[in-house]
């Protein structure tokens, strides 16, 4: 998956979650807290509690551990007893002034006569060069030199100055290299590996100093007064945060409010920023960028001289000049950031390295724009300015390219250089500044790829809900921020960006807002890179973004400050596999698969439909009534039919042909049986389709059933679920049925009911050749087990077939004839269909076994909603009492005893599993207006999710507008319906298996029996139309026991739009009639020929007289099934093919006599009932039910 996953640039840091669960309960901290915490090392309670209160009483190390502080103190001392006069020489940067600044009040707060002195970075430039040091003596005559922030490096300059008489006491915090003075006190902490004070700042060291020589007058709370000088040079100097600094920050930032420099104080009013809201991580974009402008612009006694003053109104005056001069600063590099920018266009082309020139270019914010540069291109920059024939260079690196030494490999060619691995330094002649660059590419070209990858740290991955007002606030807790310990950056997968607009002066700032279509949250991101195409941008991406809380006019909202966004760009396109191959196929015949009769007409059932013959030959070949012909595919458009000797008989429809040549490629054989042959102006044969028993199935068959029981039971439950153990109430529940006693099974939903019945099915029908009836309280129920049923137990050549309302008479009667011969083993039915033709199984003498599924609906016969269920007593004596089982998730007292009382059940065949599914979590986005950008949220994931919806329109539509949104997993989500093959069903499902798809959108076909254990998420989309397949659908997720969770997007318009569709199956008597009126008058019209009208055209027809008719299309296929039943009419063929066959006068028929009608009438009632609850129940309760079963008083516990 590409995305945040596929980003070199970020890292996710790795997740404890028991370390988090123990900090949340013994420190009582928020979640994104303990998160970043944890992710950070901080496992252990007792460390997480010392990071969170730093103290400088516990923190602060002894100056004396310093290297060379004592020394430089004793000498600093001697000067303030002999009243000498006393130069503190600084830096141009935040670091050196804020030094300068502490070291200047704390000597003179000691009676030292002190002259601070900052160099200009242009003529003076870093340190104690000739040029500052000239006009420093011109200055003052100083007796001691005393460097902050610089001179560890100054051999030279310090000799020098000795030579004149002066003395020099250095203290800097940079690496000491070969240029160390020598016979003068040096204090740098980095002068010993092994100083714990190595992270302080210039300030940091200055203000140790301040601290000795208080100390020794007798003031040793004066340096107190200056942590907050130090805080801005320790920030300002990126220095690590370490336990000491954290102290200094911390302590620092907790005086600020109560600051005696009016400097600080005018400054943070032309930031607008109150005292109280300065923090460690604010402070680099308020206070700090100003001062450092005043440096890069030549200015920097204006801002030095804003935090030494003690005068409140030279304060105002100075910092509305610093505000000026941060103004310019702001144009200045945003017109070299455009400038820098058009050159890179013209001269770089996916090399290594950016190097990059102008002349005139400004010195003081070239180092900005470098960095600018590097972020965008994520490759090292330098940047150079030139003027006179002197090219000037500041660079900066990624990832772990060592820069300065790259360069360091061109010093021959160079006038000067330094810096480190980070950021350098570089003045070369102009003149071979394209020689410069070429011998970089070079240097870079050699390095392994993975040095420039700069990942940046990325604490934790989580929903925009969790980034809301309180748990931004808590992370409040962490402060102080800096490096070391940055303020911690979330990513949130597969978010939307809602009224996306170019914002601030150039356009390059890009504000949105975010939403994963349940939260949304204000966004912006600065200096956006290509911010012209993420403007235009409308598809899923991966935002990186630091989190905090805005108030505007009086209001606190949470809004994202945006480091990064990630586009989700498509993979690269690779070679595909065959089955690849193949699923592409599928996937593109859309239009096709919409069109498709019902898939169970190319399954076990059968259909009747009309041989057609292309030539004389063919229609002069001897037919009999009943004789059966063989399907062959000759790889022309259509399937051809043939006798046993080989002749042609005729050929089916190309549209029949479509349905079937598929699954005949993958092995599955088709047979025909002549079932009527007329005689008029020329031959028609009618023939019925059935599919035969593959040879290999016939041959499994024959395998298994020269088992023993106990084997063929392995072998079974192998089959079905591997290696995996069989649970407690499984194994028990399957003993039981064995020795022949009937059971009710109560275990939750996803814990293996229908492994119980279809391994006792299946070994029933092998060992003793009888047949099993599944009983399930819904038609839309039967027919969704009996696709899985029917693809993983044909293999085993068991023979499976569904009778219901909705199967038509004649073959109704092909299926009692096959079940009373033998050729089919298990029927899959309702209770309604069951009670009205129960002397139809009889007849079989073969049922040797029933199942009532979903049992708990035979309660409702004692209120005669069910009363089907009611006759179960009557129907278990006339089929011999076979053995029975029961299975629920929802069994209290009054239920289970109805169930016992109508199964003739003792307490001791109640089977019992208190096991509940803790793995699962409901996520409630009902009602959702952004229900897209939800569904879009959870998919950009990659985890592997099921997302169900009520057509298979919506199956395909739905794909669409998730490849487009998330074209990174474009080939990676697929569509699932009744309108795909058998093969084509089991090829998307071994994709989905085998991680090659992580998404299915689909209808309720991919149900039961599809046992893919590893599903992180399922989605309903719409509504489902029961309570048993809201369960069943919720129960596909997390069967490996890993944390799932369902995803609820429906909402009250699914609720009507599913009050159509079932209204649509189950037509009013008064809509009955005018249909009946319409057909009998075609019919009469004809002659008393067949009626070719579609149902649109019979649709027509009935508005015609009625205008105000409840029909649909699929009511009227609804009524023409109605009417076949009572034998009012015959139906044969289907699609373009059906032809509607009258039957003159029928006999009065109370229609509610119907199946079929009970059955929707059932699935109406069911629905209502459901749809109540369902939209309005509190998500917890609808989790607790579906995952912990309930159970009765009664019976054997077996497990849980």
């Amino acid at each position: 998956m590409a995305g945040l996953n596929g980003s070199k640039h970020w890292e996710v840091l790795s997740q404890d979650q028991k370390s988090q669960q123990k900090l949340t309960q013994e420190l009582k901290l928020p979640s994104l807290v303990t998160r970043t915490l944890v992710a950070r090392g901080y496992t252990i309670p007792e460390a997480a509690k010392r990071f969170l209160t730093p103290s400088l009483e516990r923190d602060w190390k002894d100056p004396a551990l310093i290297p060379g502080l004592e020394e430089v103190a004793d000498l600093v001392e001697q000067a303030l007893k002999n009243n000498e006069h006393i130069a503190i020489f600084g830096d141009f940067d935040v670091d050196g002034m804020s030094a300068t600044c502490l070291l200047t009040l704390g000597l003179r707060a000691l009676g030292a006569e002190v002259y601070p002195f900052i160099p200009n970075r242009f003529g003076e430039g870093y340190g104690l060069s000739h040029e500052a040091l000239q006009r420093l003596m011109k200055a003052t005559t100083p007796d001691l030199i005393i460097t902050v922030d610089n001179g560890i490096a100054a051999a030279q300059k310090v000799e020098a100055l000795k030579a004149e008489g002066i003395d020099v006491a250095i203290t800097d915090h940079h690496e000491p290299g070969d240029e160390v003075p020598n016979g003068v006190p040096v204090a740098d902490p980095k002068l010993s590996e092994g100083c714990p004070s190595r992270d302080l700042a210039g300030a940091g060291v200055a203000l140790k100093l301040v601290q000795v020589l208080g100390e020794r007058a007798g003031k040793p709370e004066l340096w107190r007064h200056y942590t907050t000088l130090a805080t801005l040079g320790t920030i300002s100097d990126m220095m690590d945060l370490s336990p000491e600094n954290r102290a200094l920050v911390a302590d620092g930032i907790k005086r600020l409010p109560e600051t005696d420099r009016p400097g600080i104080v005018a400054l943070a009013e032309q930031c607008k920023v109150p005292l109280t809201e300065l923090t460690a991580d604010n402070l680099p974009f308020t206070l700090i960028p100003r001062l450092n402008a005043a440096g890069r612009m030549g200015a920097p006694d204006i801002a030095f001289q804003l935090l030494l003053t003690d005068d409140p109104a030279e304060a105002t005056k100075l910092a509305e000049q610093i505000e000026q001069i941060n103004q310019d600063r702001r144009q200045i590099e945003a017109q070299l950031t455009d400038e820098a920018l058009e050159k890179v266009k013209e001269t770089y082309h996916g090399e290594r390295i950016i190097v990059v020139g102008g002349e005139g270019w400004h010195e003081g914010v070239k180092g900005i724009v470098a960095s600018r540069l590097t972020a965008r291109y994520h490759v090292p920059t330098i940047l150079f300015t030139i003027q006179d024939g002197v090219a000037q260079g500041s660079g900066r690196s990624v990832g772990s390219v060592d820069l300065f030494h790259a360069v360091e490999q061109c010093a021959d060619m160079l006038i000067r250089f330094g810096g480190h691995a980070g950021a350098v330094g570089v003045t070369l002649d102009a003149s071979r500044f394209d020689e410069f660059r070429s011998r970089m590419q070079k240097i870079m070209d050699a390095l392994p790829e993975d040095q420039f990858e700069d990942k940046g740290e990325i604490t934790a991955v989580i929903r925009l809900s969790e980034a809301n007002q309180a748990g931004i606030e808590a992370l409040e807790m962490l402060q102080p921020f800096g490096m070391g310990n940055k303020r911690p950056l979330f990513a949130a997968r597969g978010v939307t960006m809602k009224a996306r607009a170019r914002v601030g002066n150039n356009g390059d700032h890009l504000r949105f807002v975010a939403t994963d279509g349940t939260n949304s949250i204000p966004a912006i991101m600065f200096h956006a890179p290509h911010v012209e195409e993420l403007a235009c941008y409308e598809g899923a991406v991966d935002l990186v973004f630091d989190a905090i809380n805005e108030t505007w006019q009086g209001r606190t909202k949470p809004k994202l400050m945006v480091k990064d966004i990630i586009v989700r760009v498509p993979k690269a396109p690779v070679g595909l596999t065959e089955a690849q191959q193949k699923l592409q196929g599928i996937q593109k015949h859309a239009g096709t698969i919409l069109v498709r009769p019902t898939v169970a007409v190319s399954g076990a059932e059968t259909f009747v439909t009309k041989l057609y013959t292309r030539n004389i030959q063919a229609a002069s070949v001897a037919l009999d009534s009943g004789e059966l012909l063989q399907v062959v595919d000759n790889h022309s458009k259509k399937l051809e039919v043939v006798t046993d000797d080989g002749q042609v008989a005729g050929h089916l429809h190309e549209s029949i042909t479509s349905m079937l040549v598929s699954r005949m490629h993958k092995g599955a054989q088709f047979q025909a049986q002549v079932k009527g042959i007329s005689h008029d102006e020329k031959k028609t044969v009618r023939v019925q389709i059935a599919p035969r028993v593959p040879t290999q199935a016939v041959d499994t068959r024959k395998q298994l059933e020269a088992l023993s029981e106990e084997k063929l039971t392995q072998a079974l439950v192998h089959t079905a679920i591997g290696d995996n153990e069989l649970l407690p109430a499984q194994k028990q529940a399957l003993e039981m049925l064995s020795r022949g006693q009937s059971a009710l099974c109560v275990i939750a939903t996803g814990r293996g009911k229908s492994l119980i019945f279809t391994v006792h099915a299946a070994r029933l029908a092998l060992k003793q050749h009888r047949a099993s009836v599944f009983v399930y309280p819904l038609r839309a129920l039967v027919n969704d087990q009996f696709y899985h049923l029917d693809e993983e137990l044909g293999k085993l050549g068991i023979g499976i077939a569904v009778l219901s309302g909705a199967t038509p008479t004649k073959q109704r009667r092909h299926i009692f004839e096959q079940l009373q011969a033998g050729s089919l083993d298990i029927i899959l039915t309702t209770p309604e269909f069951l009670a009205l033709h129960s002397k139809g199984f009889c007849r079989s003498h073969r049922i040797g076994f029933v199942v009532v599924d979903e049992a708990h609906h035979m309660q409702e016969a004692k209120s005669g909603q069910r009363s089907a269920y009611g006759d179960f007593p009557k129907i278990l004596t006339s089929l011999g009492h076979p053995t029975c089982l029961a299975t629920t998730a929802t069994a209290p007292d009054p239920v289970a005893k109805e169930i016992a009382k109508l199964l003739s059940l003792e307490r001791k065949q109640i089977l019992i599993d208190k096991t509940a599914r803790t793995n699962l979590t409901i996520q409630d986005l009902r009602e959702t207006r952004e229900k897209k950008a939800a569904l879009v949220n959870i998919v950009a994931s990659g985890q592997k999710s099921v997302v169900y919806v009520n057509s298979r329109d919506q199956t395909v539509q739905l794909v669409r507008y998730l490849r487009h949104a998330i074209p990174d997993l474009a080939g990676q989500i697929a569509y699932y319906n009744a309108g795909l093959l058998r093969g084509e069903r089991t090829q998307v499902e071994q994709a989905f298996r085998k991680g090659d798809l992580t998404c299915i959108v689909a209808t309720s076909a991919f149900g039961e029996g599809v046992n893919i254990p590893d599903i992180r998420h399922v989605v309903l989309y719409h509504l489902p139309f029961s309570e048993v397949e809201f369960n069943q659908m919720c129960g596909r997720a997390g069967r490996d026991g890993k944390p799932a969770e369902i995803d609820l997007l429906f909402s009250t318009r699914d609720a009507r739009l599913n009050d159509q569709i079932i209204a649509a199956e189950t037509p009013e008597r008064s809509d009955l009639v005018d249909l009946y009126k319409v057909l009998l008058g075609q019919w009469r019209a004809t002659g008393g020929e067949p009626i070719e009208a579609s149902d649109e055209e019979l649709l027509y027809q009935v508005r015609l007289i009625n205008q105000k008719t409840r029909l649909t299309s699929q009511g009227i296929a609804a009524g023409l099934g109605i009417f076949q039943e009572f034998g009012f009419l015959d139906v044969r063929g289907f699609a373009e093919n059906r032809h509607i066959l009258m039957t003159e006068a029928p006999r009065y028929t109370d229609l509610s006599c119907s199946v079929r009608l009970q059955e929707g009438m059932r699935a109406r009632e069911d629905f209502v009932s459901f749809r109540d609850r369902i939209l309005t129940a509190p998500a917890q309760e609808l989790l607790y039910k579906l995952c912990r079963p309930i159970v009765p008083h009664m019976g054997c516990v077996v497990d849980g």
